[in-house]
């Protein structure tokens, strides 16, 4: 779990370090200033209409307005991102196995704790669930097909809240992106 968490922060770092990098390219991107500001200022005052020194004015206006709308956008996806670990933190805490737990929740925290299939199903049948059959032997292990069914499962007895965020998360695992929250 604790590894878990600091992948975690690592990824919301590495993230926090794109958004940075992008917003230096824009600044980097919004005008051409020559090294020396005073050189620039007499050229500016000098020549105003050659320079457009009205366009330049609306060009650095239009770029904030465009640097703030980021900026609002990065604090929105960070809040998101901050809101949804915290809730897949508390969540986590909640994720004990209690013996009288039936297997569906038993599958769906597991899941929640080790967000592997295969371990899962090894747990699982190492804590002896079975699945009843017809047959001679009249139960089998549960395999791996059996636990995505359970954990893909529209209508499975568990809480909301642990549905909705495991089934996202097999969801992303299932298609190698393990890093998005």
């Amino acid at each position: 779990m604790a590894w878990n968490l600091r992948s975690k922060s690592f990824l919301l770092s590495r993230e926090v370090l794109k958004i940075k990098r992008d917003i230096t390219e824009e600044i980097s991107s919004a005008a051409y200033v020559p090294d020396n500001l005073k050189y620039y200022d007499n050229v500016m005052k000098e020549t105003p209409g050659m320079y457009g020194r009205e366009c330049s004015l609306d060009f650095i206006k239009k770029k904030q307005e465009k640097l703030l709308k980021l900026k609002k956008k990065v604090k929105k996806n960070y809040d998101s991102n901050i809101n949804k670990i915290d809730s897949y933190l508390k969540i986590l805490e909640e994720s004990i196995i209690d013996e009288s737990d039936h297997v569906e929740l038993v599958v769906f925290k597991l899941y929640l704790q080790l967000e592997n299939v295969v371990k899962v199903t090894e747990t699982v049948n190492d804590l002896g669930f079975r699945i009843k059959t017809n047959t001679y032997a009249r139960e089998r292990k549960y395999s791996t097909n059996d636990i995505t069914s359970i954990i893909t499962d529209p209508f499975a007895n568990v809480v909301e809240d642990l549905k909705i965020l495991v089934q996202d998360r097999q969801r992303k695992n299932y298609h190698g992106n393990k890093e998005c929250f």
